[in-house]
This record gives structure tokens, sequence and C-alpha cells, in this order.
């Protein structure tokens, strides 16, 4: 199978910034990249989502560690806040199934920095020694974000982000997520406005499947000297950064495990496998097959000088013994 070409599905936001939106648009706050419902572009079909064809090829796209084949298992999104995001709250796949329904999925996420204005931060956990309950009436009646632990953040960073815990974005901060495709998000505190239609605050569901504690796993870089290098890993996804020096290709292999989802995070970047070839732009993603065998990655200067730094984001499933809780 050949890779897979995806096309991004721009969402606007009232919070989005400028840096996904096009000429003349609505602030774009997010582009979903790849996950179930999105379009394959070379497909010779009308049109197909990954769904459909993981219901179709099954291991063959996904690959023998995903838990249920012939479902597409993975959702990375680009975010762009011009302004912070309500504080919000994710359940897990037991949580989701009792609050959203049998077929309901969690969501547990990671962050990847990609770009930081000096000063940017993020919401993520309790602060210290911040009660329980505390968090528990501030979610009811108000105040919950003065109870969270700020963090500024740097380019390059990453951040796991499980399902219970509280966690916000702010401004200035260019992040890409990998989560479970799942779009259940539970509102606890939109900084003090006042709910909408549009923004409903969660409140009963948030506190269903909160976590009030300090957020207490480590930050990860991609700043190793390392060409290839995991920067998270839990039970439902691993993400991995490549850097391939200019005369250095980095060789790659989903070897029937998993599929492979490459997005370029910075600069540009040429995929080869048997009989193809693919480059990525910045914020480009292709998929590649459990099924699609080996392949490398190399930095490309579309510009045709010198072969300009490049940084792709990888993201698979986990082998058994990388899962671990997440």
């Amino acid at each position: 199978m050949r890779p897979l070409r995806i096309r991004a599905d721009l969402r606007r936001r009232v919070w989005g910034g400028d840096r996904l939106t096009p000429a003349d648009s609505a602030p774009v706050g997010e582009a979903w990249l790849a996950g179930p419902w999105s379009e394959v572009l070379d497909s010779e079909a009308e049109v197909v989502t990954l769904e459909q064809l993981a219901a179709t090829q099954g291991a063959r796209l996904t690959g023998h560690d995903a838990v249920v084949p012939d479902r597409f298992p993975l959702l990375a999104k680009i975010i762009d806040p011009a302004a912070w995001l309500s504080v919000q709250v994710h359940p897990d796949d037991d949580q989701a199934r009792r609050l959203e329904g049998p077929s309901a999925i969690g969501k547990s996420e990671a962050w990847y920095v990609i770009e930081a204005a000096p000063g940017a931060e993020i919401l993520l956990g309790v602060r210290p020694g911040v009660q329980p309950e505390a968090v528990r009436r501030a979610i009811r009646e108000g105040g919950l974000a003065d109870l969270l632990e700020r963090r500024q953040v740097a380019a390059g960073q990453a951040y796991l982000v499980a399902a219970g815990t509280l966690h916000a974005i702010g401004p200035g901060v260019l992040v890409y997520e990998i989560q479970q495709p799942s779009d259940i998000t539970y509102r606890c505190d939109d900084w003090g406005r006042p709910q909408s239609v549009e923004r409903p605050l969660h409140i009963e569901q948030a506190l269903a499947c909160v976590r009030p504690a300090p957020w207490q796993d480590r930050v990860r870089s991609s700043s190793s000297p390392a060409a290839r290098g995991i920067l998270v890993a839990c039970e439902h996804f691993v993400l991995e950064y490549v850097r391939p020096a200019a005369d250095a290709p980095v060789p790659c292999d989903p070897g029937m495990t998993s599929l492979h989802m490459l997005t370029a995070a910075r600069g540009s970047a040429r995929v080869q496998g048997d009989g193809w070839e693919e480059t990525l732009q910045p914020f480009d993603t292709l998929v590649v097959a459990a099924c699609g065998g080996p392949y490398q990655i190399e930095a490309a200067d579309l510009a045709g000088g010198e072969d300009a730094e490049a940084l792709v984001l990888l993201a698979r499933l986990p082998r058994p013994g990388e899962r671990r809780g997440g």
C-alpha cells in the first residue's frame, strides 16, 4: 500500500491565531491533520476517509499492535491559540463509555511545542498543596484556573496529558497534538465568561472524570543530538521525533506492527520508500501503512539551496513493552 496524503481540516475558533488561517478567513484555531474522519487526497474513490480504509484494510493499514485493527486509532492536530483556551478535562475509556455511550472513546493526548513566544504558558495539573475538594468546589463555583500550575514552555518540549488531567493552552504557543481518536472535551472553566449555547460548561461530566492532582510526569524534548528519539510513550500512542541530517537519512520501518503518521513540524522533508517518494512541507501529513515496508526520511530544501534543517514528528501505536498507564 502506498503512503496516504491527507487533506487537513481547518477548524475555525473564536480564539484562533493567524498561523493556520488562510487570507480573508475567520481565525483558524485547529488544523486536524489526520484522524478517522480525514479524507485521503490521492484516493481513486470520490471520497474515502481513513476510518473507511481501516474498515477494509484492517491490520494492513493499522498494524498488528492495533487493539481494534479495523478502526483508525489516532488523531493528530495543530493548535494555534491567540487567547487562552478554556480549562478542560477529558475522560478515560471507561468514563467515556459511562458518560457518552458504549461506543465512546476516551481522550489522552500529548503536546509537542512547535513554537512558543517569550513567556508563553500552559496550565497543566493542580498546584502542589491544593486539596482535591478545593478543585471540585472551583469547578462548581468558578476560579479553577487560579488553582492550576502555570508552566512556561519552549519550542521542542513535549508533554503527556493523560485523561483526567486539568489543562489549558495559552496564547503564543503553537502545538502539535497527538491523541486518541476522540473529540470528547469537558469545559470546566472559561476564564469567567458566562456559558452559552456555543460554549457550554460541562460541570457534572468534569467532576465525574477529573483527577484533581499535580501533573507528575516529566517534560521531554527533541533537543537531543540523536537523529531519532521517543518524546512520549503511553498505552495509546508513541510520539517520536526524526531529525535527518543533510547527508544522513533516517531509516524507518513500520514492520507490520503499526502505521506511521508523519508530520513535518519544521523545515521540509523527503520521504522515500520502495517505488515511491513524497515531500512534506511544514504541517503536511503522510500516513505510511503498517504494510508499507522500509522507508527513509531526509531533509529537503525546496528553495534549491543547501539542505535545510528538518524535524518530522512520527506518531504510531505502542509496542507491548511500551504500554503503560496514560
